[in-house]
């Protein structure tokens, strides 16, 4: 009875094991590169806020951005400034795409992700996640930088 317990235990200890090291990885994605990741400070009572950052995809296929979330705003979507009958408009794009071994630039006055519903603003020089989530379920967690106006 004692080493049935034992045998059972010891399956549980590994199962559980097993379970919470799948959901652990350490090691940087090798199939992206972000640099410069960053939010201009937010103007008081403003609940919106744009971040920009330069994500390379370094795979020989091209990706698709599917979601983007950070804990600091109700909703995080991808945007792009674009021109329509002579005027500067801005949308959501539902999926980004980013070409093989190329690099996508979110910056003012092109494809940015757009922060809505900024419950409170984050000071000048703190960092603050963001998650984004590719085809194929794969992750990347960044780190945004809150810089001066």
């Amino acid at each position: 009875m004692l080493r049935d317990l034992q045998a059972s235990l010891g399956r549980w200890f590994c199962l559980v094991c097993a379970l919470c090291l799948s959901g652990c990885n350490d090691s940087p994605n090798p199939s992206w590169r972000v640099t410069d990741a960053h939010m201009k400070a937010m103007p008081p009572g403003q609940t919106r806020a744009a971040v920009y950052l330069r994500l390379e995809n370094t795979e020989a296929r091209e990706r698709m951005i599917q979601l983007v979330a950070t804990p600091i705003a109700g909703t995080a979507e991808v945007h792009r400034h674009f021109y329509e009958n002579g005027m500067m408009k801005m949308r959501a794009v539902p999926h980004a795409r980013i070409a093989a071994e190329s690099v996508l630039e979110f910056a003012p006055g092109g494809y940015h992700i757009m922060l809505l519903d900024v419950a409170q603003a984050p000071e000048v020089g703190s960092h603050f996640p963001l998650t984004l989530e590719f085809d194929g379920a794969e992750r990347l967690d960044v780190e945004v930088e809150v810089r001066p106006r």
